[in-house]
């Protein structure tokens, strides 16, 4: 990314008695268009800095765009390229196991694992007749801890709280 000074910038920095000089360089990483003599593929934007062009040139990549014969070469081998690609998809997805959750007795092998976690841990497990109806159980369960709130009312309440007691006492 190159950095660019407005022309305000500028006059401001020469304003202040800066002196603005561009860096060799520093313009951004340069880039090229290269291509595959032999097939006509393009590689568009690749670096050309001396590591990456020495690597280019040893692909025996060629440097500029591929000429239009060329192109037309690559373009009209690209159906070719897409059925090749997608027979070798089919043949990979047919070898391909199914997915763990598909196989027989995936269900049964994990229920077995959480109930001997469960064992393990002393949690409770639940029976069957519980889970039939867990909402209404819970239902019930709500109703009884809320009666139980509204059972006591005390009665025997002061006034006041007695370290507001003590405040007032310490003020006079």
């Amino acid at each position: 990314m190159v950095i660019a000074l407005t022309d305000a910038e500028k006059a401001e920095l020469a304003s202040a008695g800066s002196l603005i000089r561009p860096l060799p360089g520093a313009d951004g990483a340069v880039s090229t268009a290269f291509h595959n003599p032999k097939t006509g593929q393009e590689f568009i934007n690749l670096p050309i800095d001396p590591y990456h062009l020495g690597r280019h040139l040893q692909r025996g990549l060629v440097m500029g765009p591929a000429s239009p014969e060329l192109r037309a070469k690559w373009e009209a081998g690209e159906a070719e390229r897409q059925a090749a690609n997608s027979t070798l998809m089919a043949e990979h997805l047919s070898k391909a196991p199914p997915p763990i959750e598909e196989s027989p007795r995936f269900n049964e092998a994990v229920a077995a694992a959480v109930t001997q976690v469960l064992e393990k841990l002393g949690v409770e497990i639940p029976s069957e007749e519980r889970q039939a109806h867990p909402q209404e159980e819970e239902a019930q369960e709500v109703e009884d801890h809320q009666l139980d709130f509204f059972r006591f009312v005390p009665t025997d309440v002061p006034e006041k709280p007695p370290y507001l007691k003590r405040v007032e006492n310490d003020a006079t």
